[in-house]
């Protein structure tokens, strides 16, 4: 049974032909009259989806625009009417098609579990599933749009090509970010050329580029190595595997929404941010707050708030609070509405290697958190620590990042190979290991497959994130300060991104540059 989707026809994001399909786009979008403009950007998607899918599974976008669409419909004509007492009904409905569907093509690790149980093999199911392209992200925008409008937080769309057209907004299909219906108005709105938008758009684009295609490639290359020989590459390599690989995401990750960002910039369209300097963080649940933003948003809004107000909740908080008092019967209903929380955010991600490299483990990190914040805050007290010193800020990011590094090497790993990485990790470290942490002063870095050159192409760009993270956390946005200056200094530090991306971007014949980590969720 195939689970998962491929072409070999794949438009990735830093490909030629997709860049063509832009500049081709963006010139055509501002050339036709207004009103024709979202019929342009639906061609795209339409064209960028049979390019980089696989053709037929348009077929459960459809259907998934079709129950949106048909459901919220209803929803609007009943709503005055007898009949208004099923608008609930429908709109569960609606959204258990939608859930199902994906929870079928997207999580076969999760439900082909119980058949195994029932001796029931794989290869006897008898189907030959592939997931739809960006289904991960469109199922929850579709969902959020369906509760949305069953709330009264948005008018239903009456043209069902608009809304297809809200499901497939192709900058935004294979990584996201997952976009409300009030923040995608736009899309069916008239837009003026404005050199702005374009400036500021190829800007963002660069960015990403240099994200993705000079950093994280190169952090992936020891990465990889390191993860795919854990017998040859033990002792301290295991550390640096595991604190690279965040890099790695968020450098692909991150560079990924920057292209898409900056694309739909081009077009005069905002899409939501999905990170804001994550590593900044001095706490994991601030990390959370920074970190695939869209993602958190929408599982607190369509998946946390409406449970812990459902009666169920509502009445084992007044039996916790009277059992075991005020604070701890709180604490007990955070406990419950944050696990149902984070397992929301694992069963999506699709595997029993996220569940317990994301839910689990953040839950049990947060929780104890909260749990253990007081004593916290009298041992520092104790100690007598500068809470707002600039070291102890430092100190909280560097723990935030070794959280979520330990973290991620199940999410990256599997469970079993991520214990032994781990396994090793601790060895190494409590009993003095195989390697020392000298191995990037000799030879020992170069088994990994990359050069000094590489080496060094890394730390400059690990420099520039840090400049430009520090100038977002005072201005906002580092182009916002990059605004204010000279006319020649911006024009340098463009041209030598552009530069520094032709030079030491990796790509090139054979090389597929757009395999970004979050591609296929």
């Amino acid at each position: 049974m195939i689970l998962s989707w491929n072409s070999e026809n794949d438009m990735s994001l830093t490909s030629f032909e997709f860049l063509a399909l832009i500049a081709i786009g963006v010139f055509v979008y501002y050339l036709i009259p207004k009103k024709w403009q979202w019929i342009e950007l639906l061609i795209l998607s339409l064209v960028f989806y049979f390019e980089t899918g696989i053709p037929y599974t348009i077929v459960y976008l459809l259907i998934s625009v079709a129950t949106a669409y048909l459901s919220t419909m209803w929803m609007a004509h009943t709503k005055y009417t007898e009949a208004s007492k099923g608008i609930f009904a429908v709109a569960v409905a609606a959204v258990a098609v939608n859930a199902g569907i994906w929870f079928v093509l997207k999580c076969r690790e999760l439900w082909i579990l119980p058949l195994s149980v029932l001796g029931i093999e794989d290869t006897r199911v008898g189907l030959h599933l592939v997931a739809a392209l960006g289904m991960g992200y469109y199922t929850l925008q579709i969902i959020g749009y369906i509760i949305d409008c069953y709330w009264g937080n948005a008018i239903p769309q009456k043209n069902p090509f608009k809304l297809f057209l809200f499901a497939s907004y192709f900058p935004q299909m294979i990584t996201g970010p997952i976009s409300r219906y009030s923040q995608l108005e736009s899309l069916y709105e008239s837009h003026r050329f404005e050199y702005h938008n374009i400036a500021f758009g190829a800007q963002r684009i660069l960015w990403g580029f240099v994200k993705k295609l000079v950093l994280a490639e190169r952090v992936g290359v020891i990465v990889t190595a390191i993860t795919s020989a854990p017998d040859i590459y033990r002792g301290f390599y295991s550390w640096i595997a595991i604190l690279l690989y965040p890099i790695q995401m968020y450098a692909d990750f991150s560079g990924c929404m920057d292209i898409v960002i900056g694309v739909s910039e081009l077009f005069g369209i905002r899409l939501a941010e999905n990170f804001n300097n994550p590593f900044f963080s001095r706490t994991s649940q601030e990390f959370w707050q920074r970190w695939h933003i869209t993602l958190g948003a929408w599982a607190k809004d369509y998946l946390l708030f409406p449970l812990l107000k459902s009666d169920p909740m509502v009445c084992f908080g007044k039996a916790a609070r009277k059992r075991f008092g005020r604070n701890r019967g709180k604490y007990l209903v955070n406990l419950v509405g944050m696990f149902v929380l984070w397992m929301g955010i694992g069963i999506w991600h699709g595997g029993v290697r996220y569940i317990v490299g994301v839910s689990l483990w953040y839950w049990v990190i947060l929780m104890l958190g909260e749990l253990l914040s007081p004593a916290f805050v009298r041992l520092t007290d104790a100690m007598s620590i500068k809470t707002q010193s600039f070291a102890w800020h430092v100190f909280q990011s560097l723990r935030t990042y070794l959280i979520y590094s330990v973290g991620a090497v199940f999410f990256s790993n599997g469970i079993m190979k991520g214990i032994k990485l781990l396994a090793d990790a601790l060895k190494v470290m409590l009993v003095h290991g195989y390697a020392n942490p000298w191995i990037f002063f000799d030879d020992s870095i170069l088994e990994t497959g990359v050069t000094y050159s590489d080496v060094n192409i890394i730390i400059v760009s690990m420099v520039m994130l840090l400049v430009v993270g520090v100038l977002r956390e005072r201005y906002g946005y580092a182009r916002s300060w990059m605004e204010k200056q000279s006319f020649i200094f911006r024009w340098v530090v463009w041209i030598f991104l552009f530069i520094f991306v032709l030079i030491f971007g990796k790509y090139g014949p054979g090389y597929s540059a757009a395999e970004f980590i979050y591609k296929g969720f």
